[in-house]
């Protein structure tokens, strides 16, 4: 490249002696700069030393002070004379003392010639030997005369001064002003930088009752008006690295200059360490700046120089190599172009096909089916559109997994593209629902199309090995019978998606305008049923369960109503399966439990026979992993014993999952509830089924009950499940009794327990309480 092209070489060894020149500025600047802003931080470090070395002299000189005049206060003379310190009250000095900075958190101390405490101005405790505790005070004693110094007691790192006091010539105590060194703190914040004061660790155990509190691993903290940030840094780093640094330290995290000033004891040995902090910012380093901005000047301009001459010598050669540089940047900006195209043309595809299926998605759909409905109305001819819903898509994935669940949904892909033609649209909105576009046909080739493909659904898919089946449900809307508008017509095939579901799904529905109505009615419902659940709308009910010998209540279900402002008392029957759709199950299922224990543990305390309280469980309930635990928990919040209470179950519910289901009555029954088969003899269960199954009662379905003893089969029925019932040791009801004919045949069948109209419809709490009392 450099013998192709001359002038190349020439550019390298300019830039060989510009990078040199460069970086020996750099580095020239760079030593030059740090060992002024060394200068100045060392200066900053003395600086700091010097004010707080001064501060501690002013500090011992000042509490000197106090002593010197406390030690002529004739109050405090007369209290040692006579050895009572009763009415003495220094209060008042230590009052004046807190407008001096160096003169707050001052304590008075007088002591006795004997050595004992006469009087504390922070405590009401006296009469201790002190001399017996204290070297300074049994030195004090033995030679009386004026002691100054900093120490460390069991509360803190103090200053203090100690004065004996004479009277007519003869010793008679000492008085004893004593400081912390908050106050020193204090002062240097005035001086613009911050202190931190730390008791040397060996003093840890002598720190019996430390006025703050507070330690930064094992130093004590002696003051606490310390930024936090600046305490956490040093617990980040350490004591020791500070009082083990020379000089400074630079704190760039918290952008502080950190030095240290040690305080040693009489005997030389590191008593405690002043933590001094200077923010980086308030340093004045512009003489440094200035400097080091006109060196970088003066190489900058020999720089330029530099540049400019090789430059001059370069420009002559450059121009046939920047046209060729151009023309290589054309052909690859070309390349880059079409690599461009095709990428956009993938994710085009991706932004309007499903990732799954490849068919278009809601957004390809919709703008399809805006399209067909302007051809359509240029030519006056008809668009359909085909709403499919898998029916049970959900049970697959929840059994076989997701993985068997896309297949499925690719397999179903291809046998929805040979029913229709190509150029009619299929797409996939996403989950389980399907879309279909056909333009210009009549209603009897819409109809055609539809029942080949409820046809073509009727064979099996071969899936990983396993045969699965699937249905549609399917809605029709028709443009313009039905709407004009892509958002209406998408909305009443949806509709009319939802009454083929209503007619037992594998089935077509063309949308109405009834339909329509009733969907709204559905939104209203829905909105209704959850301002119900808010504002307390329900109501439970409750049916006794009668033996048919005694006449006894020997127990009571509990049936939820619901108190609509427009439509009156609803039945369960016409909320319920809206309630699981919208997901309110689970909560009105909580408000039903804790409602009707409650109010059965009011009638247990005034003494009326309930027998067992009987609950219907949700179909949703057995697919929720939490509502063993629900039960529980609602079990322990009302204090309701669990041996009277019975959860019934329809013998449907049970077929659909048996051994999920299995697996969690056994852990109801774990917590001590009973459970009863609603409904029994309509679910098709198997006789090894229900061997297994953790249950107590059989319910007999009063669809077995209406016609006898009137109807030989259904009598032969009942016969069959008492007899069934008796051999498995299970408790038996039946349900649904009117009659008198029907609780006679009954009894003499075998079965003793009913529950029906004859005895009694389902009642309000008020009027089953009363039934309660006048059966008691």
């Amino acid at each position: 490249m450099i013998q192709k092209y001359p002038n190349l070489r020439l550019v390298v060894i300019a830039g060989m002696i510009a990078l040199v020149w460069i970086c020996i500025s750099c580095m020239t600047i760079s030593t030059r700069v740090h060992t002024l802003t060394s200068q100045k931080y060392d200066e900053a470090s003395t600086e700091m030393k010097n004010f707080l070395e001064v501060f501690i002299d002013e500090k011992q000189e000042t509490v000197s002070l106090i002593s010197l005049i406390l030690s002529h206060d004739l109050q405090i003379q007369k209290a040692l004379l006579t050895q009572n310190g009763e009415g003495l009250e220094l209060q008042r000095y230590v009052e004046q003392f807190k407008g001096n900075a160096f003169l707050q958190n001052v304590w008075i101390q007088v002591i006795t010639p004997e050595g004992k405490s006469l009087y504390r101005s922070w405590t009401d405790k006296k009469g201790d030997d002190l001399a017996a505790v204290r070297l300074d005070v049994a030195q004090m004693l033995k030679e009386p005369k004026p002691f100054n110094a900093i120490s460390i007691g069991k509360f803190d790192l103090t200053s203090k001064s100690m004065i004996p006091l004479y009277h007519e010539g003869k010793f008679i105590g000492i008085v004893e002003t004593i400081s912390k060194f908050t106050s020193i703190a204090l002062k240097t914040k005035e001086k613009g930088f911050d202190t931190l004061v730390l008791v040397d660790k060996a003093y840890k155990k002598q720190l019996e009752f430390t006025y703050s509190g507070h330690f930064v691993g094992d130093f004590y903290m002696a003051n606490t008006t310390v930024k936090k940030e600046l305490v956490d840094f040093v617990k980040q780093k350490g004591v020791e690295y500070f009082i083990n640094t020379k000089g400074y330290a630079l704190a760039e995290e918290i952008n502080q200059l950190i030095t240290v000033f040690k305080l040693n004891d009489i005997a030389g040995k590191p008593m405690s360490y002043f933590l001094l902090f200077y923010d980086l910012e308030a340093i004045d380093l512009s003489s440094v700046e200035r400097l080091r901005d006109k060196l970088i000047l003066i190489d900058i301009m020999i720089l330029l120089l530099l540049v400019g001459s090789f430059y001059y010598l370069y420009v002559k050669r450059y121009r046939n190599f920047i046209d060729k540089l151009n023309t290589q940047l054309e052909y690859e900006v070309t390349l880059k172009t079409i690599e461009l195209a095709e990428q956009n043309k993938k994710l085009n595809h991706l932004a309007h096909h499903d990732v799954l299926t490849a068919l278009p998605n809601r957004l390809l759909f919709l703008d399809r089916l805006e399209q067909s409905i302007k051809l359509a109305k240029r030519q006056g001819t008809q668009v359909s559109i085909l709403f499919l819903d898998l029916d049970r898509f959900k049970e697959i994935n929840d059994t076989y997994g997701h993985e068997v669940g896309d297949k499925l949904l690719i397999e179903i892909t291809h046998r929805l593209e040979a029913c229709v033609r190509q150029y009619d649209t299929i797409a996939r909105l996403g989950g389980d629902e399907f879309t279909i576009i056909i333009e210009d046909s009549e209603n009897d080739r819409i109809v055609e199309i539809l029942e080949e493909v409820i046809e073509q659904m009727k064979e099996p898919f071969m899936i990983n090995g396993t045969m699965l089946y699937s249905t549609f449900s399917i809605g029709v809307s028709r443009y313009p019978e039905d709407g004009e508008s892509t958002e209406i017509l998408l909305r009443n095939a949806d509709t009319a998606m939802y009454k083929a579901k209503e007619h037992g799904r594998n089935t077509f529905a063309f949308y109405d305008e009834a339909m329509s109505a009733q969907a709204f009615k559905r939104v209203g419902m829905e909105t209704d049923l959850r301002g119900a659940l808010r504002n307390g709308g329900f109501e439970a009910y409750y049916q006794p369960k009668i033996n048919a010998h005694s006449g006894k209540v020997v127990g009571m279900e509990a049936l939820i109503r619901w108190h609509h402002e427009k439509l009156g008392l609803i039945s369960p029957a016409e909320f319920i399966s809206l309630a699981e759709e919208i997901g309110l199950i689970e909560k009105i299922d909580k408000w039903m439990m804790q409602e009707t224990m409650q109010t059965a543990l009011a009638w247990q305390k005034e003494g009326l026979n309930i027998g067992k309280l009987s609950v219907n469980i949700s179909v949703n309930e057995m697919d929720d992993q939490h509502f063993v635990a629900s039960v529980k928990e609602m079990l322990e919040k009302t204090g309701f014993d669990p041996k009277g209470f019975e959860l019934e179950i329809t013998e449907s519910q049970i077929m659909k999952n048996p051994h999920a289901v299995i697996g969690m009555l056994h852990e109801l029954r774990a917590l001590g509830v009973s459970i009863a088969i609603d409904d029994f003899g309509t679910g098709h269960s198997s006789l090894s089924l229900l061997k297994n199954m953790p249950i107590d009662q059989l319910k007999i379905d009063k669809i077995f009950i209406q016609d006898v003893p009137q109807n030989e089969e259904d009598v032969a029925i009942i016969k069959a499940i008492i007899v069934l019932a008796q051999s498995l040791k299970l408790e038996l009801i039946a349900e649904g009794v009117e009659t008198k004919e029907q609780k006679d045949f009954l009894l003499v069948a075998g079965c003793e327990t009913i529950q029906g109209y004859y005895y009694a419809k389902p009642m309000s709490a008020e009027d089953f309480r009363a039934f309660l009392l006048e059966h008691s």
